[in-house]
């Protein structure tokens, strides 16, 4: 971090407000909360100030009466007991008495996947009990917090790829205890650091003009989702009403990649399809949210009115099985290039006219072989790519390894025109290959190796691909770059068939391009 730069922001009025703002002995606790979830909407327009406030005071309630929480609380054991055996029963007030209620319960003891997605709520009584904890909110934009922390320089655990969801509860307290350290290391008090993971690190985000609508990779999957409630139904209902009602984020399958088709069904009681919208992001794969993965979408365009009658009654629809379920579980199924054809003439036939309609990108067919290994995406697709934009063998270090700290331990996969005497201290690229990216929380790992290798050579660009696709993303100057923001973003096939993709990579990381960058390093 910075600390010329942190110490103006201190000294700054906006700085002063953010660090009184988290003080973690607030005069009151839920008023505070609420302040909190406001200054948020900065990330999540959707926060509900006074659902913070509940939750904080429902977990005080139980854990303060119900003497919950023993033991030394920052001690890893006692805090895995504590998540293992609480819960939240519900209760009524009267007068300064607690009733409370013997069957029923805000999350009974073995419902873990509600303890994380509630997280918001327990880390803010758990900051305010204890110095250890620290408050983990934007639970639908996790993401927030780790561009945040790679402007800091915090380096976060990976996620747990898991379906028990009581390691996430753990990866909460593993966050704490690396946030500690960055907080001791740079003599920060609680406050501080929450300004500086909330604010003055997103400060960095909020001037990040890439925020701005750019062109979508063209679309090649087509995933379903579920929609539901009064906010759901208000910003549908307000497409092509309201200029803030553009975007929002919505429940997704994991391996949603940007330009993908979103279609919408409204779930009872309306039940039909509403509407096809364009991923504006990646899948965000956020372990403190309910639904674990999200987009944010943009460009609706309203179908008719398409009944769940009107799918049962349609002798293609009526076969596939998440219409045969009812269309129960949604969120997240993928429909094919014939599926969504099908709606298409399914949505003419109901009055729709499909040149609104957002059309699947078809590429050429390219045979790249069986591609079972990580050296095959490399052997098989990528190098033969390089060398179609200009590279040959002698141009990248394949397994360079680099000097970091006292250890040479980093082992890029591919780095281009690497220099330095002694140790490799700069290339103007490195690509990073992996057999699949297909989940989400593979492609961050593989985000994240890539990004620690580009700063440790001073690259300004820096590629992630596996079997399926190339992403390449620019880093800025101070070694950041957005994970939902890449430069270029495409499908093999589409690289290899069509001369138009083809030309953009060639003018973004060719040979002679990246000769150039590598000159001016």
């Amino acid at each position: 971090m910075n600390k010329t730069l942190w110490n103006y922001y201190k000294q700054s009025v906006d700085g002063k407000k953010a660090i009184d703002l988290f003080k973690p002995e607030p005069d009151d606790a839920y008023q505070a909360v609420e302040r909190i979830a406001e200054f948020l909407k900065n990330w999540d327009k959707d926060i509900d100030p006074h659902h913070l406030g509940d939750g904080l005071f429902i977990y005080e309630v139980n854990i303060a009466e119900r003497h919950l929480l023993n033991g030394e609380p920052s001690s890893r054991n006692t805090f895995e007991t504590f998540v293992e055996t609480y819960d939240l029963k519900e209760f009524d007030l009267q007068g300064e008495n607690i009733i409370w209620s013997e069957d029923r319960y805000f999350i009974p003891v073995d419902k873990f996947r509600q303890k994380a997605a509630t997280v918001d709520a327990l880390s803010m009584y758990l900051y305010y009990c204890d110095s250890y904890f620290k408050p983990i909110l934007l639970p639908r934009r996790f993401d927030i917090i780790q561009r945040s922390c790679d402007v800091l320089g915090i380096e976060l655990p990976a996620i747990p790829h898991t379906k028990d969801y009581k390691e996430f509860l753990m990866y909460y307290y593993d966050i704490c205890g690396v946030l500690n350290e960055f907080q001791q290391e740079n003599e920060l008090t609680d406050a501080e650091l929450c300004a500086c993971l909330y604010d003055y690190g997103a400060r960095v985000l909020l001037d990040d003009k890439s925020h701005v609508e750019g062109e979508l990779p063209q679309p090649t999957n087509v995933w379903l989702t579920g929609a539901s409630g009064k906010g759901d139904f208000d910003f549908l209902d307000s497409l092509g009403k309201q200029q803030d009602s553009k975007t929002s984020i919505w429940a997704c399958n994991e391996r949603t990649r940007k330009g993908d088709l979103i279609i919408v069904y409204c779930t009872s009681p309306r039940s039909y399809l509403h509407s096809i919208w364009r991923a504006d992001s990646t899948g965000i794969f956020n372990p403190f949210d309910y639904y674990h993965c999200r987009t944010t979408v943009r460009d609706g365009v309203r179908l008719p009115q398409i009944s769940f009658s009107d799918l049962k009654d349609d002798s293609y629809f009526s076969q596939l099985p998440i219409v045969r379920r009812n269309l129960q579980g949604v969120n997240g199924i993928e429909l094919s290039a014939k599926d969504y054809s099908e709606l298409l003439k399914l949505a003419k036939r109901k009055g729709g006219n499909t040149t609104d309609y957002p059309q699947l990108y078809i590429g050429g067919t390219v045979d790249f072989g069986e591609i079972r290994l990580e050296k095959d995406v490399e052997e098989s697709i990528l190098i033969p790519l390089l060398k179609r934009i200009g590279y040959n063998d002698s141009d990248w270090t394949r397994q360079l390894q680099l000097k970091a700290g006292r250890k040479e331990k980093a082992i890029p996969d591919f780095v281009f025109f690497p220099q330095g005497a002694t140790h490799f201290e700069s290339a103007p690229l490195v690509i990073e290959a992996k057999l699949d990216m297909s989940s989400m929380v593979e492609e961050q790992k593989a985000f994240r190796q890539a990004l620690s290798y580009a700063r440790l050579l001073r690259s300004k660009l820096m590629g992630i691909c596996d079997k399926e696709r190339l992403v390449i993303y620019a880093l800025d100057t101070s070694g950041s770059c957005n994970i939902e923001r890449p430069l270029f973003d495409n499908h093999w096939q589409a690289i290899y068939s069509d001369e138009i993709i083809g030309a953009k990579l060639n003018q973004l990381i060719g040979a002679e391009v990246i000769k150039e960058k590598c000159s001016a390093l």
